[in-house]
């Protein structure tokens, strides 16, 4: 899996490729670790990930939860096939901001601030 980070808007941006699984989450376990310690919003885009088992699901809500608790949000963005009937059927996307892009996150980001 290949992943990449990037800051937007005081947003942090982590865009993942390929699957997000048990093996991907192992190779991802210090970065995970290090983002619940940011102070800043996390959107997962993933536009490019196919399947998520349940360590995937585990490594977002754990982000969800650090980060809830210090008052900034994680949200997901691009939910396609298998890993978006896995967050319908676990009733992720009632509790998690789903957009359906990166692009229609910061449409509707009340963080979003417009150069003048």
């Amino acid at each position: 899996m290949l992943n990449e980070t990037y800051k937007i808007n005081n947003d942090f941006i982590i865009k993942l490729n390929g699957n997000f699984d048990a093996d991907s989450v192992k190779l991802m376990k210090d970065d995970i670790e290090a983002y619940s310690k940011f102070s800043t919003n996390i959107i997962f885009d993933l536009e490019q990930v196919p399947f998520i088992d349940s360590s995937g699901i585990g490594a977002i809500v754990y982000l969800y939860k650090r980060m809830a608790a210090k008052g900034f949000s994680v949200s997901v963005t691009g939910l396609t096939q298998q890993p978006l009937e896995l967050f319908q059927m676990l009733f992720l996307d009632k509790t998690i901001n789903c957009y359906q892009s990166i692009n229609c996150y910061f449409e509707t980001s009340p963080n979003l601030q417009v150069a003048s």
